[in-house]
């Protein structure tokens, strides 16, 4: 089975197992602020899981609790998928997710306090329709027995600054004490924020760009020929060691093309070298909802002729809908023809960014076979909104 399929069939199959009533995150982040969690009996990390778990059951504390009760430190549900319970019990930190798809996620800990009390974190997310994220914040009262919500713990920073369109993605320590945020928000760019140990609470520290350490780095690219086409492109995107799970499909779909076998049913694949254009198309029914996903691979050339600019964009769909993941988008490498690699390139630095409306966050993608302009498309509870943008040779310019 495709790994698209595969990740709705693990959403499905964890949320079966469960016996309990599971509560969804918008639920839990509307009220678990102004809710006292009693009857808790001491301060360990498994007890007050548990009492969070019977007052706001999702299937992911649920199976952190199944793992720590088993007394593993490490339990793998879905192979498939890389689906891993991990439990630190010298440092005080649990977690739930997968390898970086699109599955729910959560991770725990707590920090001592010096009146005896302690400081429990529980973040639970998902990063498709809606992409949410909850970090619910408690002081343990070892006298009342009581987890207490303490919802402003991250208020050091004016996050109100932001607007609307909030990217934000926090990370708890599994070793250290310090709190990160993620922020995809700003017109300047990602930063981390970070938040310090002081004692009681986690203060804000600092603000600084964030740095990309994985599949950014130089790709060298292999040819035979007087220059390299699509094809070579493709196999080189495809061949990097630290490939994001939403790529499988347009992998398996290539190993197939390359020996001349069939594609699988649901699965096509376009490749055109004289256009130099890749499209890959998955559609999968036999999952709860029609899943499709839409790869687009494409090539121009800099008018100087010492380089050339690949696109590759990435939009699924669930049942006609566009989702926004963790992997979807569009992403560019810039080619250098004298030393043979490419390296990645923003879309800010090509003037490939548009002006998306206050409160939309979905945007899909489609690429040229012919020519030279590509089509972003905002989707909003009114309607589409196309935004073209069209290669020049060095930059990309908005067509009126």
């Amino acid at each position: 089975m495709r790994r698209f399929a595969s990740l709705v069939l693990s959403f499905v199959t964890m949320l079966t197992v469960q016996s309990q009533e599971t509560t969804s995150l918008e639920t839990i982040n509307k009220g678990w602020g102004t809710k006292t969690i009693n009857n808790v009996i001491n301060g360990s990390l498994g007890i007050m899981l548990e009492r969070f778990d019977q007052t706001w059951p999702t299937w992911m504390v649920g199976a952190v609790r199944e793992t720590m009760e088993k007394g593993l430190a490490r339990e793998v549900l879905d192979e498939e998928t890389d689906l891993t319970v991990t439990v630190d019990a010298k440092n005080g930190f649990v977690s739930v997710g997968d390898g970086g798809t699109d599955g729910e996620y959560m991770s725990a800990c707590y920090w001592n306090r010096p009146n005896g009390h302690k400081l429990l974190a529980v973040l639970l997310g998902k990063p498709t329709d809606p992409c949410i994220e909850v970090l619910c914040t408690y002081d343990y009262d070892p006298q009342k027995k009581a987890l207490i919500p303490e919802p402003s713990i991250l208020k050091g920073y004016r996050w109100g600054d932001k607007g609307e369109f909030q990217q934000m993605f926090c990370h708890l320590p599994k070793t250290g004490k310090n709190i990160t945020v993620e922020d995809w928000s700003g017109e300047e760019g990602p930063v981390v924020h970070t938040f310090t140990w002081d004692g009681t609470k986690p203060v804000y520290a600092k603000t600084e760009p964030l740095e990309f350490d994985d599949d950014q780095g130089e790709i060298l690219i292999n040819y035979k020929g007087t220059a390299p086409n699509i094809k070579d492109f493709v196999t080189a995107l495809l061949s990097r060691s630290e490939l994001d799970e939403s790529l499988n499909g347009l992998k398996q779909a290539w190993r197939f093309y390359k020996n001349g076998m069939k594609q699988m049913p649901g699965d096509d694949l376009i490749v055109d070298v004289r256009n130099g254009y890749v499209g890959y198309e998955s559609v999968e029914d036999d999952v709860p909802g029609v899943c499709r996903q839409v790869i687009e691979c494409c090539l121009w050339n800099y008018a100087d002729k010492k380089q050339k600019l690949v696109a590759i964009s990435n939009d699924s769909y669930l049942d006609g809908k566009p989702v926004v993941g963790q992997y979807t988008g569009l992403e560019f490498y810039l080619y250098d023809n004298a030393t043979h690699t490419m390296n990645w390139i923003s879309a800010q630095d090509l003037s490939a960014e548009i002006d998306v409306p206050a409160g939309e966050t979905v945007v899909t993608h489609a690429l040229p076979r012919t020519g030279k302009t590509m089509i972003y498309t905002i989707h909003t509870a009114s309607g589409k909104i196309p935004k073209r943008l069209t290669w020049n040779g060095s930059r990309f310019i908005p067509d009126n």
